[in-house]
Protein backbone atom coordinates (compact mmCIF):
# COMPACT_ATOMS: atom_id res chain seq x y z
CA UNK A 1 0.00 0.00 0.00
CA UNK A 2 1.22 3.74 -0.77
CA UNK A 3 2.30 5.74 2.22
CA UNK A 4 0.75 8.83 1.85
CA UNK A 5 3.16 11.72 3.44
CA UNK A 6 0.81 14.49 5.49
CA UNK A 7 1.60 18.52 5.36
CA UNK A 8 3.95 19.92 7.51
CA UNK A 9 2.19 22.34 9.85
CA UNK A 10 3.46 25.02 7.75
CA UNK A 11 1.58 23.95 4.99
CA UNK A 12 -1.56 23.61 6.23
CA UNK A 13 -2.60 27.37 7.06
CA UNK A 14 -4.59 27.91 9.37
CA UNK A 15 -5.62 24.25 10.71
CA UNK A 16 -6.08 23.58 14.05
CA UNK A 17 -3.39 21.79 14.61
CA UNK A 18 -1.03 24.72 14.33
CA UNK A 19 -3.19 26.43 17.19
CA UNK A 20 -2.79 23.82 19.30
CA UNK A 21 1.06 23.48 18.28
CA UNK A 22 1.51 27.05 18.99
CA UNK A 23 -0.91 27.14 22.48
CA UNK A 24 1.55 24.14 23.68
CA UNK A 25 4.63 26.29 23.27
CA UNK A 26 2.98 29.36 24.93
CA UNK A 27 1.91 27.08 27.96
CA UNK A 28 5.32 25.48 28.12
CA UNK A 29 7.38 28.88 28.49
CA UNK A 30 4.67 29.92 31.57
CA UNK A 31 4.96 26.41 33.30
CA UNK A 32 1.54 25.30 33.87
CA UNK A 33 1.60 22.57 36.23
CA UNK A 34 -1.66 22.00 37.36
CA UNK A 35 -3.30 18.54 36.28
CA UNK A 36 -0.95 15.55 36.38
CA UNK A 37 -1.30 15.08 40.35
CA UNK A 38 -5.15 14.75 40.15
CA UNK A 39 -6.52 11.24 41.36
CA UNK A 40 -6.25 8.88 38.49
CA UNK A 41 -9.56 6.75 37.59
CA UNK A 42 -8.97 3.31 36.31
CA UNK A 43 -12.22 3.53 33.98
CA UNK A 44 -13.31 6.93 32.13
CA UNK A 45 -17.32 7.92 33.27
CA UNK A 46 -19.61 7.51 31.18
CA UNK A 47 -20.43 10.54 28.95
CA UNK A 48 -22.95 11.39 26.43
CA UNK A 49 -22.24 9.83 23.11
CA UNK A 50 -21.14 12.31 20.53
CA UNK A 51 -24.54 13.41 18.43
CA UNK A 52 -25.00 13.20 15.29
CA UNK A 53 -23.21 16.06 13.28
CA UNK A 54 -20.90 16.97 15.98
CA UNK A 55 -17.35 16.68 15.92
CA UNK A 56 -14.46 16.32 18.63
CA UNK A 57 -11.05 15.99 18.77
CA UNK A 58 -8.64 13.93 21.51
CA UNK A 59 -5.21 14.16 21.39
CA UNK A 60 -3.69 10.92 22.16
CA UNK A 61 -0.25 11.50 24.25
CA UNK A 62 2.40 8.79 24.08
CA UNK A 63 5.68 7.82 25.13
CA UNK A 64 8.02 4.83 24.59
CA UNK A 65 11.29 2.95 25.89
CA UNK A 66 11.74 5.15 28.78
CA UNK A 67 14.23 2.26 29.98
CA UNK A 68 14.79 3.70 33.59
CA UNK A 69 15.08 7.81 32.61
CA UNK A 70 12.55 8.55 35.19
CA UNK A 71 14.42 11.90 36.51
CA UNK A 72 16.65 14.10 34.16
CA UNK A 73 19.96 12.72 35.77
CA UNK A 74 22.49 10.61 34.20
CA UNK A 75 23.45 7.85 36.50
CA UNK A 76 26.46 6.47 34.69
CA UNK A 77 28.51 10.19 34.60
CA UNK A 78 27.06 11.35 37.62
CA UNK A 79 25.66 14.20 36.19
CA UNK A 80 22.82 16.53 35.21
CA UNK A 81 21.18 14.65 31.76
CA UNK A 82 19.30 17.67 29.66
CA UNK A 83 17.88 15.52 26.98
CA UNK A 84 15.83 12.53 28.68
CA UNK A 85 13.27 12.37 31.53
CA UNK A 86 9.80 11.29 32.14
CA UNK A 87 9.71 14.00 34.62
CA UNK A 88 10.34 16.15 32.05
CA UNK A 89 7.54 14.71 29.79
CA UNK A 90 5.15 15.30 32.58
CA UNK A 91 4.96 19.12 32.48
CA UNK A 92 4.48 18.22 28.46
CA UNK A 93 1.52 15.93 29.73
CA UNK A 94 0.15 18.85 31.63
CA UNK A 95 0.58 21.49 29.02
CA UNK A 96 -1.37 19.51 26.47
CA UNK A 97 -3.86 18.70 28.72
CA UNK A 98 -4.13 21.98 29.83
CA UNK A 99 -5.47 23.23 26.64
CA UNK A 100 -7.36 19.97 25.61
CA UNK A 101 -10.14 18.63 27.21
CA UNK A 102 -10.06 14.75 25.63
CA UNK A 103 -6.89 13.11 25.79
CA UNK A 104 -5.51 9.76 26.54
CA UNK A 105 -2.45 9.09 27.47
CA UNK A 106 -0.22 6.11 26.85
CA UNK A 107 2.99 3.95 26.71
CA UNK A 108 4.58 1.79 23.91
CA UNK A 109 6.87 -0.43 26.33
CA UNK A 110 10.33 -1.05 27.23
CA UNK A 111 9.79 0.64 30.77
CA UNK A 112 11.43 -2.02 33.50
CA UNK A 113 14.65 -2.01 32.50
CA UNK A 114 18.17 0.07 30.58
CA UNK A 115 20.00 1.94 33.13
CA UNK A 116 21.53 2.03 36.22
CA UNK A 117 17.70 3.24 37.77
CA UNK A 118 15.87 0.91 36.51
CA UNK A 119 18.54 -1.76 37.62
CA UNK A 120 18.77 -0.89 41.23
CA UNK A 121 15.16 -1.46 41.82
CA UNK A 122 15.31 -4.87 39.81
CA UNK A 123 18.56 -6.36 41.52
CA UNK A 124 19.71 -4.05 44.19
CA UNK A 125 17.29 -2.20 46.63
CA UNK A 126 17.63 -3.79 49.72
CA UNK A 127 13.66 -2.16 50.37
CA UNK A 128 12.08 -3.66 47.36
CA UNK A 129 10.22 -0.85 46.38
CA UNK A 130 7.37 -0.44 43.83
CA UNK A 131 9.40 0.53 40.86
CA UNK A 132 9.56 4.27 40.23
CA UNK A 133 8.29 4.35 36.65
CA UNK A 134 5.01 2.27 37.52
CA UNK A 135 4.63 5.15 40.20
CA UNK A 136 5.19 8.23 37.91
CA UNK A 137 2.72 6.45 35.72
CA UNK A 138 -0.11 6.18 38.35
CA UNK A 139 0.89 9.37 39.07
CA UNK A 140 0.28 10.91 36.11
CA UNK A 141 -2.96 8.96 35.04
CA UNK A 142 -1.42 6.79 31.98
CA UNK A 143 -4.08 5.34 30.84
CA UNK A 144 -2.28 2.15 29.45
CA UNK A 145 1.32 1.00 28.94
CA UNK A 146 2.56 -2.52 27.33
CA UNK A 147 4.89 -5.06 27.86
CA UNK A 148 8.13 -4.39 25.96
CA UNK A 149 10.75 -7.13 25.03
CA UNK A 150 12.94 -5.53 28.18
CA UNK A 151 9.87 -6.20 30.48
CA UNK A 152 11.50 -9.62 30.74
CA UNK A 153 15.10 -9.53 31.38
CA UNK A 154 14.40 -9.25 35.33
CA UNK A 155 12.01 -12.61 35.53
CA UNK A 156 8.53 -12.80 35.49
CA UNK A 157 7.89 -13.19 39.37
CA UNK A 158 9.74 -9.47 39.72
CA UNK A 159 7.36 -8.58 36.66
CA UNK A 160 4.20 -9.86 37.79
CA UNK A 161 5.43 -8.25 41.67
CA UNK A 162 5.48 -4.88 39.97
CA UNK A 163 2.54 -5.10 37.91
CA UNK A 164 0.11 -6.11 40.88
CA UNK A 165 1.31 -2.50 42.71
CA UNK A 166 0.34 -0.37 40.01
CA UNK A 167 -2.96 1.20 39.13
CA UNK A 168 -2.07 1.59 35.31
CA UNK A 169 -3.31 -0.75 32.86
CA UNK A 170 -0.69 -3.18 31.34
CA UNK A 171 -0.94 -4.82 28.07
CA UNK A 172 -0.02 -7.86 25.84
CA UNK A 173 -2.72 -8.68 23.78
CA UNK A 174 -0.21 -11.59 22.14
CA UNK A 175 1.58 -12.92 24.91
CA UNK A 176 -0.19 -15.98 26.35
CA UNK A 177 -0.34 -18.57 28.59
CA UNK A 178 2.15 -22.28 27.37
CA UNK A 179 0.04 -23.91 24.92
CA UNK A 180 -2.59 -21.92 24.80
CA UNK A 181 -3.98 -18.79 23.17
CA UNK A 182 -5.09 -17.40 26.65
CA UNK A 183 -3.25 -13.75 26.82
CA UNK A 184 -1.46 -13.97 30.09
CA UNK A 185 -2.00 -9.98 30.18
CA UNK A 186 -4.78 -7.91 29.14
CA UNK A 187 -4.98 -7.39 25.59
CA UNK A 188 -7.00 -3.73 25.72
CA UNK A 189 -8.87 -1.01 27.47
CA UNK A 190 -11.85 0.28 26.20
CA UNK A 191 -12.13 4.05 27.38
CA UNK A 192 -15.21 6.45 26.83
CA UNK A 193 -13.57 10.09 25.46
CA UNK A 194 -15.95 12.48 24.89
CA UNK A 195 -18.62 10.67 24.19
CA UNK A 196 -16.80 8.18 21.97
CA UNK A 197 -15.66 4.42 22.65
CA UNK A 198 -12.07 4.65 22.25
CA UNK A 199 -10.17 1.05 22.20
CA UNK A 200 -6.77 0.47 23.08
CA UNK A 201 -4.81 -2.95 22.06
CA UNK A 202 -2.16 -3.31 23.22
CA UNK A 203 0.59 -6.11 21.82
CA UNK A 204 4.40 -6.74 21.61
CA UNK A 205 7.12 -7.82 19.76
CA UNK A 206 7.50 -11.59 19.94
CA UNK A 207 11.31 -11.37 20.51
CA UNK A 208 10.81 -11.74 23.50
CA UNK A 209 10.90 -15.63 22.85
CA UNK A 210 14.09 -15.57 21.43
CA UNK A 211 16.01 -12.78 24.15
CA UNK A 212 14.40 -14.13 27.05
CA UNK A 213 14.13 -17.43 26.46
CA UNK A 214 15.25 -18.70 29.89
CA UNK A 215 13.12 -16.90 31.70
CA UNK A 216 9.80 -17.34 29.59
CA UNK A 217 9.86 -20.86 28.25
CA UNK A 218 7.28 -23.29 29.22
CA UNK A 219 5.38 -20.56 30.88
CA UNK A 220 5.13 -17.77 28.21
CA UNK A 221 4.11 -17.92 24.01
CA UNK A 222 4.65 -14.80 22.07
CA UNK A 223 2.06 -15.01 19.41
CA UNK A 224 2.38 -13.24 15.91
CA UNK A 225 1.61 -9.38 16.31
CA UNK A 226 -0.30 -8.90 12.95
CA UNK A 227 -2.14 -11.89 13.97
CA UNK A 228 -3.24 -10.63 17.39
CA UNK A 229 -4.27 -7.55 15.94
CA UNK A 230 -6.74 -8.85 13.67
CA UNK A 231 -8.00 -11.08 16.55
CA UNK A 232 -8.65 -7.95 19.19
CA UNK A 233 -8.79 -5.44 17.16
CA UNK A 234 -12.02 -7.17 15.29
CA UNK A 235 -13.19 -8.17 18.77
CA UNK A 236 -13.42 -4.59 20.61
CA UNK A 237 -15.24 -3.67 17.17
CA UNK A 238 -17.66 -6.24 17.43
CA UNK A 239 -17.92 -7.31 20.95
CA UNK A 240 -17.34 -4.05 22.97
CA UNK A 241 -18.55 -1.49 19.85
CA UNK A 242 -15.29 0.38 19.89
CA UNK A 243 -15.76 3.39 17.70
CA UNK A 244 -11.68 4.63 17.04
CA UNK A 245 -8.74 2.05 18.06
CA UNK A 246 -5.94 2.56 18.94
CA UNK A 247 -2.90 -0.36 18.53
CA UNK A 248 -0.05 0.55 20.93
CA UNK A 249 2.44 -1.76 19.89
CA UNK A 250 5.98 -2.11 21.02
CA UNK A 251 7.04 -3.20 17.54
CA UNK A 252 8.85 -0.52 14.68
CA UNK A 253 6.71 0.54 11.91
CA UNK A 254 9.39 -1.77 9.54
CA UNK A 255 12.68 -3.57 9.35
CA UNK A 256 13.69 -6.89 9.46
CA UNK A 257 13.78 -9.66 12.86
CA UNK A 258 17.13 -9.86 14.42
CA UNK A 259 15.99 -13.29 15.17
CA UNK A 260 15.72 -16.56 13.46
CA UNK A 261 13.01 -18.71 14.38
CA UNK A 262 10.36 -20.76 12.59
CA UNK A 263 6.96 -19.82 13.56
CA UNK A 264 8.08 -16.61 15.23
CA UNK A 265 6.23 -13.56 13.97
CA UNK A 266 7.79 -10.14 12.51
CA UNK A 267 10.02 -8.00 15.05
CA UNK A 268 8.48 -5.04 13.59
CA UNK A 269 4.80 -5.49 12.57
CA UNK A 270 3.72 -1.69 12.87
CA UNK A 271 3.61 -1.45 9.07
CA UNK A 272 1.69 -4.69 8.62
CA UNK A 273 -0.97 -3.80 10.83
CA UNK A 274 -1.80 -0.48 10.10
CA UNK A 275 -2.03 -1.50 5.99
CA UNK A 276 -3.51 -5.31 6.84
CA UNK A 277 -5.71 -4.78 9.44
CA UNK A 278 -9.27 -3.16 8.87
CA UNK A 279 -10.39 -0.65 11.57
CA UNK A 280 -7.33 0.80 13.30
CA UNK A 281 -7.00 4.39 13.51
CA UNK A 282 -3.79 4.87 15.21
CA UNK A 283 -0.94 2.98 15.77
CA UNK A 284 1.91 3.42 18.85
CA UNK A 285 4.71 2.28 18.37
CA UNK A 286 8.20 1.81 20.00
CA UNK A 287 11.38 -0.74 20.09
CA UNK A 288 13.59 0.92 17.13
CA UNK A 289 13.87 3.71 19.19
CA UNK A 290 13.36 6.08 16.27
CA UNK A 291 10.99 9.75 16.20
CA UNK A 292 8.41 9.05 13.68
CA UNK A 293 4.84 11.99 12.95
CA UNK A 294 3.76 13.69 10.37
CA UNK A 295 2.88 9.93 8.53
CA UNK A 296 -0.09 8.25 7.47
CA UNK A 297 -0.84 4.66 6.25
CA UNK A 298 -3.86 3.62 4.08
CA UNK A 299 -5.67 0.87 5.78
CA UNK A 300 -6.60 -2.08 4.30
CA UNK A 301 -10.36 -0.87 5.01
CA UNK A 302 -9.44 2.67 3.24
CA UNK A 303 -8.96 4.77 6.22
CA UNK A 304 -6.33 6.67 7.14
CA UNK A 305 -3.78 5.43 9.47
CA UNK A 306 -2.30 7.91 12.09
CA UNK A 307 1.77 6.74 12.92
CA UNK A 308 3.63 8.31 16.08
CA UNK A 309 6.33 6.68 17.96
CA UNK A 310 8.49 9.00 20.27
CA UNK A 311 11.88 8.39 19.73
CA UNK A 312 13.51 6.94 23.47
CA UNK A 313 14.55 7.31 26.71
CA UNK A 314 11.83 10.02 27.48
CA UNK A 315 13.19 12.17 24.98
CA UNK A 316 9.82 13.04 23.20
CA UNK A 317 6.20 13.41 23.92
CA UNK A 318 4.27 12.10 21.23
CA UNK A 319 0.64 13.52 20.41
CA UNK A 320 -1.79 12.52 17.67
CA UNK A 321 -4.95 14.52 17.26
CA UNK A 322 -7.37 12.61 16.21
CA UNK A 323 -10.62 14.69 14.97
CA UNK A 324 -13.61 12.62 14.40
CA UNK A 325 -17.27 12.98 13.80
CA UNK A 326 -20.71 10.96 13.84
CA UNK A 327 -22.18 11.03 10.55
CA UNK A 328 -25.87 10.53 9.89
CA UNK A 329 -25.38 6.41 10.01
CA UNK A 330 -24.35 7.04 13.51
CA UNK A 331 -20.48 5.95 12.46
CA UNK A 332 -18.11 7.55 14.32
CA UNK A 333 -15.60 8.53 11.34
CA UNK A 334 -12.15 10.20 11.96
CA UNK A 335 -11.62 12.93 9.62
CA UNK A 336 -8.54 13.83 10.40
CA UNK A 337 -5.43 12.73 11.98
CA UNK A 338 -2.34 14.88 12.90
CA UNK A 339 1.03 13.95 14.50
CA UNK A 340 3.88 15.30 16.23
CA UNK A 341 6.85 14.39 18.72
CA UNK A 342 7.84 17.48 21.04
CA UNK A 343 11.19 17.27 22.26
CA UNK A 344 11.28 17.46 26.28
CA UNK A 345 15.04 18.95 26.31
CA UNK A 346 14.12 22.37 27.05
CA UNK A 347 11.60 21.34 29.62
CA UNK A 348 11.76 21.79 33.39
CA UNK A 349 11.73 18.86 35.28
CA UNK A 350 7.78 18.23 36.90
CA UNK A 351 8.10 18.76 40.71
CA UNK A 352 5.57 16.43 41.63
CA UNK A 353 7.59 13.89 39.65
CA UNK A 354 10.76 15.04 41.62
CA UNK A 355 8.99 15.14 44.74
CA UNK A 356 7.98 11.75 44.28
CA UNK A 357 11.41 9.75 43.37
CA UNK A 358 13.57 11.95 45.47
CA UNK A 359 14.52 9.44 47.46
CA UNK A 360 14.57 6.95 45.00
CA UNK A 361 17.03 9.11 42.58
CA UNK A 362 19.26 10.18 45.80
CA UNK A 363 19.61 6.18 47.02
CA UNK A 364 20.44 5.06 42.91
CA UNK A 365 23.33 8.36 42.81
CA UNK A 366 24.95 6.75 46.36
CA UNK A 367 24.52 3.15 44.83
CA UNK A 368 26.03 4.34 41.40
CA UNK A 369 29.27 6.59 42.31
CA UNK A 370 30.44 3.85 45.28
CA UNK A 371 34.17 3.07 44.05
CA UNK A 372 34.97 -0.94 43.06
CA UNK A 373 38.06 -0.30 42.28
CA UNK A 374 41.35 2.15 41.03
CA UNK A 375 43.33 2.56 37.53
CA UNK A 376 46.43 4.15 36.94
CA UNK A 377 45.29 3.81 33.54
CA UNK A 378 42.55 5.20 30.83
CA UNK A 379 40.24 2.91 29.69
CA UNK A 380 38.33 3.95 26.40
CA UNK A 381 36.08 2.28 24.17
CA UNK A 382 35.71 4.99 21.45
CA UNK A 383 37.84 2.62 19.15
CA UNK A 384 36.63 -1.11 20.33
CA UNK A 385 35.00 -1.41 17.01
CA UNK A 386 37.55 -0.98 15.06
CA UNK A 387 40.87 -2.33 17.08
CA UNK A 388 41.52 -4.76 20.09
CA UNK A 389 41.25 -2.21 23.48
CA UNK A 390 41.86 -2.94 27.04
CA UNK A 391 38.61 -2.24 28.45
CA UNK A 392 36.56 -4.96 25.84
CA UNK A 393 39.03 -7.51 26.81
CA UNK A 394 38.00 -6.28 30.57
CA UNK A 395 34.98 -8.11 29.56
CA UNK A 396 36.52 -10.69 27.90
CA UNK A 397 38.79 -11.61 31.07
CA UNK A 398 35.71 -11.72 33.17
CA UNK A 399 33.22 -13.83 31.37
CA UNK A 400 36.57 -16.37 30.64
CA UNK A 401 37.22 -16.75 34.38
CA UNK A 402 34.03 -17.30 35.37
CA UNK A 403 33.31 -20.66 32.51
CA UNK A 404 36.34 -21.68 32.15
CA UNK A 405 36.07 -21.32 28.48
CA UNK A 406 39.12 -21.28 25.58
CA UNK A 407 37.27 -18.52 23.78
CA UNK A 408 35.12 -15.33 24.60
CA UNK A 409 32.89 -12.89 22.86
CA UNK A 410 32.18 -9.60 23.68
CA UNK A 411 30.67 -5.93 21.99
CA UNK A 412 31.31 -2.53 22.71
CA UNK A 413 27.90 -1.75 23.21
CA UNK A 414 28.87 2.10 24.08
CA UNK A 415 31.45 3.65 22.03
CA UNK A 416 31.69 6.53 24.48
CA UNK A 417 32.93 4.81 27.80
CA UNK A 418 35.95 5.93 29.10
CA UNK A 419 37.08 6.02 32.90
CA UNK A 420 40.14 6.34 34.37
CA UNK A 421 43.07 7.20 35.67
CA UNK A 422 41.08 7.55 39.54
CA UNK A 423 38.48 5.24 40.72
CA UNK A 424 36.31 3.03 38.73
CA UNK A 425 32.83 3.28 40.27
CA UNK A 426 29.63 1.61 39.50
CA UNK A 427 28.15 3.99 36.90
CA UNK A 428 31.52 3.31 35.30
CA UNK A 429 30.50 -0.42 34.24
CA UNK A 430 27.05 -0.03 33.69
CA UNK A 431 27.96 2.45 31.09
CA UNK A 432 30.41 -0.12 29.58
CA UNK A 433 27.66 -3.07 30.06
CA UNK A 434 24.51 -1.58 30.81
CA UNK A 435 22.30 -4.39 29.23
CA UNK A 436 21.39 -6.75 31.69
CA UNK A 437 22.82 -10.38 30.12
CA UNK A 438 24.05 -13.29 31.47
CA UNK A 439 26.40 -15.90 30.48
CA UNK A 440 26.36 -19.28 28.81
CA UNK A 441 29.77 -21.75 27.93
CA UNK A 442 29.07 -23.10 24.48
CA UNK A 443 31.05 -25.91 22.66
CA UNK A 444 31.32 -24.96 19.10
CA UNK A 445 33.53 -26.18 16.16
CA UNK A 446 36.39 -24.09 14.41
CA UNK A 447 33.67 -23.53 10.87
CA UNK A 448 31.26 -21.99 13.58
CA UNK A 449 33.97 -19.80 14.98
CA UNK A 450 34.76 -19.02 10.99
CA UNK A 451 31.06 -18.56 10.60
CA UNK A 452 30.58 -16.00 13.63
CA UNK A 453 33.43 -14.01 12.13
CA UNK A 454 31.98 -13.54 8.83
CA UNK A 455 28.50 -12.88 9.64
CA UNK A 456 29.89 -10.26 12.78
CA UNK A 457 32.18 -8.22 9.73
CA UNK A 458 29.08 -7.27 8.11
CA UNK A 459 28.86 -4.35 10.28
CA UNK A 460 31.58 -2.83 8.32
CA UNK A 461 31.06 -2.29 4.28
CA UNK A 462 33.85 -2.92 2.31
CA UNK A 463 34.41 1.08 1.49
CA UNK A 464 36.33 3.34 3.04
CA UNK A 465 36.01 6.82 3.69
CA UNK A 466 37.87 10.06 2.30
CA UNK A 467 40.52 9.15 5.14
CA UNK A 468 41.14 6.01 4.73
CA UNK A 469 38.76 4.38 7.30
CA UNK A 470 36.34 1.74 7.43
CA UNK A 471 33.00 2.27 6.42
CA UNK A 472 29.90 1.32 9.06
CA UNK A 473 27.24 -0.71 7.47
CA UNK A 474 24.11 1.22 8.86
CA UNK A 475 21.82 -1.23 9.14
CA UNK A 476 23.97 -3.35 11.19
CA UNK A 477 24.01 -2.78 15.05
CA UNK A 478 27.04 -1.92 16.83
CA UNK A 479 25.94 -4.53 19.77
CA UNK A 480 25.83 -6.70 16.79
CA UNK A 481 29.68 -6.61 16.40
CA UNK A 482 31.15 -9.17 18.56
CA UNK A 483 34.94 -9.42 18.70
CA UNK A 484 36.68 -12.58 20.28
CA UNK A 485 39.31 -13.61 22.59
CA UNK A 486 41.47 -16.81 22.70
CA UNK A 487 42.16 -17.31 18.65
CA UNK A 488 43.75 -14.89 16.16
CA UNK A 489 42.47 -13.47 13.86
CA UNK A 490 42.30 -10.93 10.63
CA UNK A 491 38.83 -9.62 9.04
CA UNK A 492 39.86 -8.50 5.77
CA UNK A 493 37.03 -5.99 4.66
CA UNK A 494 38.22 -6.10 1.34
CA UNK A 495 36.61 -9.29 0.45
CA UNK A 496 32.97 -9.64 0.63
CA UNK A 497 31.14 -11.12 3.68
CA UNK A 498 31.80 -14.61 3.35
CA UNK A 499 35.45 -14.15 2.73
CA UNK A 500 36.70 -11.90 4.78
CA UNK A 501 38.67 -14.23 7.28
CA UNK A 502 41.83 -14.02 6.41
CA UNK A 503 43.58 -15.57 9.35
CA UNK A 504 42.13 -17.52 12.30
CA UNK A 505 44.50 -19.59 14.46
CA UNK A 506 44.50 -21.21 18.15
CA UNK A 507 48.04 -20.97 20.09
CA UNK A 508 49.71 -20.13 16.80
CA UNK A 509 48.36 -23.14 15.14
CA UNK A 510 45.11 -22.97 11.93
CA UNK A 511 42.12 -23.41 13.43
CA UNK A 512 40.40 -26.30 11.14
CA UNK A 513 36.93 -26.50 10.52
CA UNK A 514 36.39 -29.61 12.82
CA UNK A 515 38.43 -28.36 15.71
CA UNK A 516 36.24 -28.25 18.99
CA UNK A 517 36.23 -25.39 21.45
CA UNK A 518 34.16 -24.01 24.49
CA UNK A 519 33.21 -20.05 24.39
CA UNK A 520 31.65 -17.44 26.77
CA UNK A 521 29.18 -15.80 25.42
CA UNK A 522 26.25 -13.38 26.48
CA UNK A 523 22.88 -14.76 26.74
CA UNK A 524 21.64 -12.67 24.16
CA UNK A 525 23.64 -13.97 21.80
CA UNK A 526 23.50 -17.51 23.06
CA UNK A 527 19.64 -17.42 22.86
CA UNK A 528 20.22 -16.18 18.84
CA UNK A 529 19.74 -12.53 19.02
CA UNK A 530 21.68 -10.63 15.97
CA UNK A 531 20.59 -13.60 13.50
CA UNK A 532 24.02 -15.50 14.79
CA UNK A 533 22.38 -19.02 13.26
CA UNK A 534 25.37 -20.89 13.33
CA UNK A 535 24.67 -20.51 17.22
CA UNK A 536 21.67 -22.41 16.95
CA UNK A 537 22.61 -26.30 17.83
CA UNK A 538 25.79 -25.42 20.18
CA UNK A 539 25.99 -27.56 23.01
CA UNK A 540 25.05 -25.45 26.53
CA UNK A 541 28.06 -26.66 28.53
CA UNK A 542 27.17 -23.84 31.16
CA UNK A 543 24.86 -21.27 32.22
CA UNK A 544 25.41 -18.72 34.56
CA UNK A 545 22.46 -16.87 35.64
CA UNK A 546 23.69 -13.41 36.88
CA UNK A 547 24.50 -9.97 35.28
CA UNK A 548 27.56 -9.71 33.21
CA UNK A 549 27.91 -6.16 34.58
CA UNK A 550 28.11 -7.58 38.35
CA UNK A 551 30.49 -10.03 37.27
CA UNK A 552 32.64 -7.33 35.76
CA UNK A 553 32.09 -5.36 39.16
CA UNK A 554 33.23 -8.54 41.91
CA UNK A 555 36.11 -8.76 39.51
CA UNK A 556 37.34 -5.16 40.15
CA UNK A 557 36.74 -5.24 43.40
CA UNK A 558 38.69 -8.47 44.23
CA UNK A 559 41.65 -6.87 42.50
CA UNK A 560 40.92 -3.45 43.79
CA UNK A 561 43.82 -2.05 41.45
CA UNK A 562 43.23 -3.36 37.63
CA UNK A 563 45.78 -2.11 34.98
CA UNK A 564 46.12 -2.50 31.09
CA UNK A 565 48.38 -5.64 31.70
CA UNK A 566 46.19 -7.33 33.51
CA UNK A 567 43.89 -7.87 31.02
CA UNK A 568 44.88 -6.71 27.64
CA UNK A 569 46.27 -9.18 24.79
CA UNK A 570 45.76 -8.38 21.24
CA UNK A 571 44.58 -10.85 19.00
CA UNK A 572 42.69 -9.29 16.08
CA UNK A 573 42.72 -6.31 13.55
CA UNK A 574 41.32 -5.10 10.64
CA UNK A 575 42.38 -4.78 7.44
CA UNK A 576 40.66 -2.09 4.97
Amino acid sequence: MKLIKKPLPSEVGTGKWNTFALILTVLLLVAVLSSCGQERETESPLSVPLAEGDTVSIAVMATTDVHGWVRAWDYYRDQVEPGYALSKVASLVDSVRTFHPNTILLDAGDWLQGNPFAEYFALHDPQERHYPFLAAADHMRYDAIVLGNHEFNFGLEYLDRQIAQTGTPVLGGNIYHHGTDDPAYAPYIIRDVAGVRVAVVGLTTPGSAVWDRSRVEGVLDFGDGLEAARRFVGKVREDHQAEVVIVLAHSGLEGSSSYQRDGLGEENFGRAVGEQVPGVDLLVLGHTHRTIDDVVLRGSDGREVGVIQPGRWASHLGVAEMKMTRDSTGTVRVVDISTSNHSAERVEEHHEIVELTLEAHEDVVRFVTEPMAHTDDTWSATDARRRDTPVIDLIQTVQKKQTGAQLSAAAAFNTSVSFGPGAITRGDIALLYPYFNTLYKLEISGAQIRSFLEHTSQYYTSETDEQGNPVVNRGWPGFNFDMLAGVSYVLDLRNPPGERVTKLTYNDTPVGDDDRFTIAINSYRAEGGGGFDMLQDAPVLMTIDRSVGDMILEYLQEAEVIRHDDVFEENWHLAY
